[in-house]
């Protein structure tokens, strides 16, 4: 179940315990995730967390939590890492905004992770378990990219999935942009959706 607010489900689950045949559990949040960006290559993925903890005084806290999830991006000499982390370590790194790594500073700001199928362009699910047709990321036609010839003008195929289960004209979104586009109003919706069931709290 699902409430609007905390209070809410605090009322509720207050209600639902006085209740012997009924077991009360709370959906356990996931834990966010931060983009540091231009690590130096020669930090290791197994020194990287104390490496964090280390140079930017963090060692004192409890219990954390710091795993690389994925190298976003790689340059010739440092790449942009997405790391996985508990909710206090995570309010001291965005809180320094800028956190020392051998002798560089790199940047840390949050980042949602959205998984999205690089065939049919859906999201929550990969290519690998994709049993969707192959979708065309600037015309939204049933093609790959590479086979587009262009003619048609650009669509996103989620939007349009998403307004041909609406049926109030008033309340169809936008489709003229890149299935990629960051101002999608179905991967902000998704964002949201991430956002919401992430442990924020430190």
């Amino acid at each position: 179940m699902q409430c609007k607010n905390k209070t809410d489900s605090d009322i509720l689950e207050k209600e639902l315990s006085k209740l012997r045949t009924v077991t009360v559990e709370r959906q356990k949040r996931k834990l966010p995730a931060l983009h540091v960006m231009f690590v130096p290559k020669e930090i290791e993925d197994e020194v990287f967390r104390d490496t964090i903890l280390q140079q930017n005084n963090l060692s004192h806290i409890e219990g954390p939590v710091l795993n690389i999830k994925f190298t976003n991006r790689t340059f010739e000499d440092s790449r942009h890492v997405v790391i996985e982390v508990s909710p206090n370590i995570r309010g001291e790194l965005v809180a320094l905004q800028k956190i020392k790594l051998h002798w560089n500073k790199c940047n840390v700001v949050d980042f949602v992770v959205v998984t999205r199928c690089l065939k049919c362009l859906g999201f929550r699910h990969t290519t690998r378990f994709c049993q969707n047709q192959q979708m065309c990321s600037r015309c939204a036609e049933d093609h790959h990219w590479k086979e587009c010839g262009h003619q048609n003008p650009i669509r996103c195929s989620n939007c349009l999935k998403a307004n041909s289960y609406n049926k109030d004209e008033s309340k169809k979104i936008n489709t003229s942009h890149s299935v990629f586009s960051k101002e999608c109003p179905r991967m902000r919706r998704i964002e949201s959706v991430i956002i919401s069931k992430t442990d924020y709290s430190s």
